[in-house]
């Protein structure tokens, strides 16, 4: 058990695993940084922390295990503001959607700052789109995967803290290369939401008049908070590229076969109709696969970084 966490940023994720933690007794005392006296009293009254500070540097100052619950493009940033701060052996994660650049400028930090802490990159694979530390207590963090992606700088202790921290949570951990993570969640996470937003845009106001729960269900990521997705796209913009070019020759094969399926009565209508139907049962199958029926839902498949609270480096 650790004595002291320290959570920077109380919005959803950061409340959630708050909640968890105390839940859980995965620390004595937790400790929460807040931007405003609001998020701060409500995390005290749903009970996400023991206590909570508006000075991120006081809020981490004997700290065990520090979780920076910000945005991502914000989480270097936070890092270099409290690095001074901690005592020596303090271990630091974080809980972004994209890992690659934040790992390596932390790590870079850390190391010209010849600081003596410890960085290990976290993903908890779990989410909501809805908004604001009130609805942390809707986030399953049971059972949902947390990816954790070190480098060759990363401390083997202090991975085994981080390891052993979201275990506590119940949670199953997964050890992946920071660039095989972006790569990963690419596809599994930032193409849906992305697709999703596509989808909205593709509607005219005619067919959004006439939509029905499909298009909802397939949209309900459409709702993620703008700013911060747009800094995930920015931040993975070489992974995106590939996997969107990938999905857009897709699309443009699929064209084709439709093109070929209106010419009715003619061989490569019927040709076009039999390969459409072995790309949807393929689809099919492997949907199943995943998310065999009856099952219960898997966790979503990614962290939603929205309304995370943005700590200000005082």
């Amino acid at each position: 058990m650790l004595h002291r966490l320290c959570i920077v940023g109380l919005g959803l994720m950061g409340g959630a695993v708050g909640l968890a933690a105390r839940r859980h007794r995965a620390a004595t005392r937790v400790i929460g940084v807040g931007d405003q006296p609001e998020t701060i009293d409500k995390a005290r009254r749903m009970g996400a922390v023991d206590d909570a500070t508006l000075d991120v540097r006081e809020g981490v100052r004997d700290a065990d295990l520090v979780i920076l619950a910000v945005p991502v493009r914000l989480i270097p940033d936070v890092a270099k503001a409290i690095l001074g701060s901690l005592r020596q052996g303090t271990v630091l994660t974080d809980l972004g959607s994209t890992k690659a650049p934040v790992v390596h400028a932390i790590d870079h930090l850390i190391a010209q700052a010849k600081a003596p802490v410890h960085f290990v990159g976290s993903h908890p694979i779990t989410g909501s789109e809805k908004s604001g530390i009130e609805s942390a207590g809707e986030v399953q963090l049971e059972d949902a995967s947390c990816i954790l992606t070190p480098t060759q700088q990363t401390d083997h202790e202090a991975y085994r803290t981080v390891d052993d921290f979201w275990k506590s949570l119940q949670m199953k951990t997964q050890r992946m290369a920071p660039e095989e993570h972006d790569a990963v969640l690419a596809r599994s996470s930032h193409l849906p939401h992305l697709i999703s937003y596509a989808l909205i845009q593709a509607q005219t106001s005619r067919s959004l008049q006439f939509s029905g729960p499909g298009l909802r269900d397939l949209t309900r990521l459409a709702g993620s908070d703008v700013r911060l997705w747009t800094d995930i796209y920015t931040q993975n913009a070489n992974e995106m590229a590939k996997v969107v070019k990938e999905y857009a020759d897709s699309m443009q094969a699929l064209a084709q076969e439709f093109t070929a399926l209106a010419q009715a009565g003619t061989p490569g209508s019927e040709a076009a109709r039999e390969r459409l139907f072995r790309f949807l049962a393929d689809a099919r199958q492997r949907h199943d696969e995943r998310f065999p029926p009856g099952k219960p839902k898997a966790p979503e498949p990614d962290l939603r970084e929205k309304d995370t609270q943005v700590v200000p480096q005082q």
